[in-house]
């Protein structure tokens, strides 16, 4: 892992106070200027531009909307209930495309682009495409403007850095980090070198040499890492394509210029013993016969390996990359297609198959936006990890609160070797060819996000927010990295702006109460904790729903023994006495809330005392 706290290299050049001579057009000026136009930007920019200030958005491409436009289709949604504020509206609108009058979450990418720039337009938002950043001026710790790489100048009271790679907040000197903290770091039990797959791992033994014994394409040798170790591995990318078989709108797949049928050995090894699900066994259906194609076992559409040196990489290195994944995955298409290893039933699934024509128009149907799962990370004076979230079961933080997650710890691989140390590598007979990084573990209930991810440090620069690239660790990142939330998380920036500006202090300074009652009156989901009970009455509140992952039968011998064992058990919300010999009627809770004991047939419960606690 790499901690940074001033950029110094790859093509990037920062300034300091403005202490260079410039010739250059006058500059534009608006009140708040958003860099990137992912969903977390668009939403930051609408938002303030519907408090009537003036926004202009800077995207670095002709591209707008980031993923959920670029070929995400199927959003990773988690439990939809935390989706408020400016993403439920944009969820309801793409409903309402389709005819519906419920949110529709899986999108269409030229339907999603048009809803956004719809958005947009509502708020009076100024787009710029194509002006990538190039550098930025700042007066001690504000900045003042922001430099495109074709010499405009956009000035702005308070700015906001919506890209996926952090780029703003690198030229503006604000310390980040790259990779994976050690488990000791925040004490994380998930962070680190993993040495095993979570998922999408080898699930058998594949020689990773070839007859001469060198390595085979697409692999490593084995990194000399103990469990738990800090790294700088970059989880992998992809290209999210947009897929179908519908004849009359599919562009087959074609030989790409740079094949080498020799890369796919190592798969070819893997698949000569497990067919292969293609195009992938990953494919989220969306509307109209189009699929999102995403990664799923241990060789598919992720290229492991392939982002180290993306965050930081200049220009020319990261457009290296991104051919180096079209690249990959083109070949992938191509080796399913055709490889005569395979078995010919493959062949035909594939010829079913292709990009959609009718998306991505621009660009010959492939996406232009590459899945950088995570760039950089700001490090800011609070930084949301593993244990943070898991302190979210037993507290409100309340105006501190933009919004909320659900969603799964979910981080993919960093790495594919060949596992040659006997002493290690033990799930096979060494050597084999073995994934190791990814991580998906639910934390197993909605929390809160807290408005300190937004904040670089306060001593660094005072009118900045960063939505996407927020401060947090590897693992924390893991769960608040979809688009959803990136959307609530840029909503909250774009409205911590307008009071900012209102109230002429910096971001951090901020009064949350004026800030959580806009977000609020915009239908943000701030908190979802139900009532905690009082030894008075420890049964439910009649119309509140309780939706939590667990229930817990304690003993108990009475009504005020059960609320007293509700008071002792960390993290219970409500407790529920049932004694013996109760009738249906006598109870307060359904006899079918009682599947779990096998008791849910029964009108009476004879000799059966117990109490029921709901933990969150």
């Amino acid at each position: 892992m790499k901690l940074l706290f001033v950029l110094l290299c790859c093509g990037f050049a920062l300034s300091a106070n403005a202490t260079r001579k410039r010739t250059q057009a006058p500059a534009s000026e608006f009140d708040v200027v958003v860099y990137e136009s992912t969903p977390g930007g668009i939403m930051s920019a609408v938002a303030a531009g519907r408090e009537g200030l003036s926004v202009a958005l800077l995207s670095s491409t002709f591209h707008i909307g980031g993923m959920s436009s670029g070929g995400l289709g199927k959003s990773d949604i988690g439990n939809p209930v935390v989706i408020g504020g400016l993403a439920g509206e944009f969820f309801l609108r793409n409903g309402q495309y389709y005819g519906q009058s419920t949110p529709e979450y899986n999108l269409e990418p030229h339907v999603a682009r048009n809803l956004f720039n719809d958005m947009l337009k509502s708020g009076n938002v100024t787009v710029f495409i194509n002006k990538r950043i190039k550098d930025v001026v700042l007066n001690g710790t504000r900045i003042v403007s922001l430099i495109a790489d074709d010499k405009s100048t956009f000035n702005a009271k308070v700015f906001v850095d919506a890209s996926y790679e952090g780029d703003m907040m690198a030229f503006a000197a604000v310390p980040y980090t790259v990779g994976r903290e050690s488990s000791k770091r925040y004490n994380e039990s998930l962070a680190g070198f993993q040495g095993v797959a979570k998922g999408h791992e080898f699930g058998i033994s594949v020689d990773p040499f070839d007859k001469d014994g060198h390595l085979l394409p697409l692999l490593s040798s084995q990194p000399q890492e103990s469990v738990g170790d800090e790294d700088t591995h970059v989880q992998a990318y992809n290209f999210r394509l947009c897929l179908t078989q519908n004849t009359s709108n599919l562009v087959p797949f074609s030989k790409p210029k740079q094949y080498n049928a020799d890369t796919w050995e190592v798969a070819r090894r893997l698949f000569a013993k497990v067919a292969p699900s293609v195009p992938s066994g990953n494919l989220g259906p969306l509307p109209n016969g189009k699929y999102d194609m995403n990664n799923a076992g241990p060789i598919s559409t992720d290229l492991i390996g392939g982002a180290d040196g993306y965050p930081d990489g200049s220009t020319a290195a990261r457009e290296v990359i991104w051919q180096n994944h079209k690249n990959y995955m083109e070949g992938l298409l191509w080796f399913f297609s055709q490889d005569p290893s395979l078995n010919v039933s493959v062949h035909e699934e594939m010829a079913k198959w292709g990009l959609c024509k009718d998306e991505f128009v621009e660009t010959d149907n492939w996406p232009p936006q590459l899945y950088v799962r995570e760039g950089r990370r700001m490090q800011g004076d609070f930084i949301f990890t593993q244990v943070y979230v898991e302190k979210m079961r037993n507290i409100d933080i309340e105006q501190e609160s933009i919004g909320m997650g659900s969603y799964n710890y979910d981080m993919h691989n960093t790495q594919r070797y060949a596992c040659t140390n006997k002493s290690t590598c033990t799930h096979f007979s060494a050597p084999y060819a073995w994934n190791e990084g990814d991580v998906e573990t639910n934390p197993g209930y909605k929390y809160q996000i807290p408005v300190g991810v937004l904040f670089p440090p306060k001593k660094a620069v005072t009118n900045l927010l960063v939505p996407v690239a927020v401060s947090a660790s590897h693992v924390g990142y893991g769960t608040l990295r979809m688009e959803p939330q990136f959307m609530i998380m840029g909503h909250s920036a774009g409205m911590l702006a307008s009071v900012a500006i209102e109230e002429d202090v910096n971001v951090q300074d901020v009064n949350m109460s004026t800030v959580n009652k806009r977000l609020l009156a915009t239908h943000q989901i701030l908190t979802l904790t139900p009532p905690k009970p009082v030894s008075s009455n420890c049964t439910f509140e009649d119309n509140t729903h309780y939706n939590h992952p667990s229930n817990i039968q304690v003993d108990g011998d009475s009504a005020q023994g059960c609320c007293d064992a509700c008071g002792g058990y960390e993290g219970c919300v409500g407790s529920l006495f049932r004694y013996a010999d109760a009738t249906t009627e006598d109870m307060l809770y359904k006899p079918s809330c009682w599947v779990m004991f096998g008791l849910q047939n029964k009108t009476t419960m004879t000799g059966v005392s117990a109490c029921i606690l709901n933990a969150q």
